[in-house]
């Protein structure tokens, strides 16, 4: 397992605090999922995006990234690595072009079935395919739903909509393939995925809560833990939350029509 955080804020929102020192901040949930980090926001609409393989809670560079911040977009993730070994190209988020990404999960039987790995291979876009760098079924499920939402219309600035129905697909698909055997662990596909200028994130298998205040300095944030002390609530099992501004609010059932 993994955990993840997407906030879409005010530009003046301290980013730095449910990151690195809020009770419950991403750094301190590090101490259990502890194989690298990961940190990506924007400048002047560019990504950027840092990453260390170290543990959050003993590498100061997380700190120092944390503090730099001034984006009103940002996504971060600690990792259990369950899938590839602890390395740069096995970190979250994965970046291609303005999108960023990252999962809290399992896709089953990827690690030990070379068929499951070979079908949700196929479903991507050759072109995407030869992006892949590294080993985890994540990446691959980032590249899918590229993939899915190119084929919708394409990546340039999808609406919410599209987004939503892009990672139903995704998820369906997984589904479909990975889980007609059944398994003890069935896929878990909690997803987080954002261009800059919607955020937007899926829950299934794991822990999700939102925590949304619409005051002057807006805040939407998306977290497998509760961080601090705000007013956070569960996602349910198969919903879709997002936005594209930080205060008006979707949450949809993920496979809705």
């Amino acid at each position: 397992m993994c955990r993840l955080f997407g906030q879409h804020a005010h530009a003046g929102f301290d980013t730095c605090e449910p990151l690195c020192s809020a009770e419950n901040a991403l750094r301190f949930q590090s101490h259990r999922h502890p194989h690298g980090w990961g940190i990506g926001w924007y400048v002047e609409g560019a990504p950027h995006v840092r990453r260390g393989i170290l543990p959050a809670h003993a590498d100061e560079s997380f700190v120092t990234a944390g503090r730099a911040i001034r984006s009103s977009v940002v996504v971060a993730h600690v990792r259990d690595a369950s899938i590839g070994p602890v390395q740069h190209e096995n970190t979250h988020p994965f970046l291609h072009d303005r999108w960023l990404f990252a999962h809290n999960g399992t896709v089953a039987r990827y690690r030990d079935d070379p068929g499951v790995r070979a079908a949700l291979a196929a479903e991507i876009d050759p072109d995407l395919r030869g992006r892949i760098r590294g080993d985890t079924d994540s990446e691959r499920l980032f590249y899918l739903f590229l993939t899915r939402l190119r084929a919708r219309g394409g990546l340039a600035s999808p609406s919410l909509e599209d987004v939503r129905r892009g990672l139903a697909e995704v998820t369906a698909l997984v589904l479909r393939v990975a889980d007609a055997v059944p398994s003890p662990k069935p896929s878990s596909l909690n997803l987080v995925v954002t261009d800059g200028r919607l955020l937007a994130a899926t829950r299934r298998g794991r822990t999700l809560h939102v925590a949304a205040d619409t005051a002057p300095r807006h805040a939407f944030v998306v977290a497998s833990e509760r961080i601090g002390r705000g007013r956070w609530e569960d996602v349910p099992e198969d919903v879709f939350v997002g936005t594209e501004d930080g205060i008006r609010i979707v949450r949809r059932p993920m496979h809705a029509a």
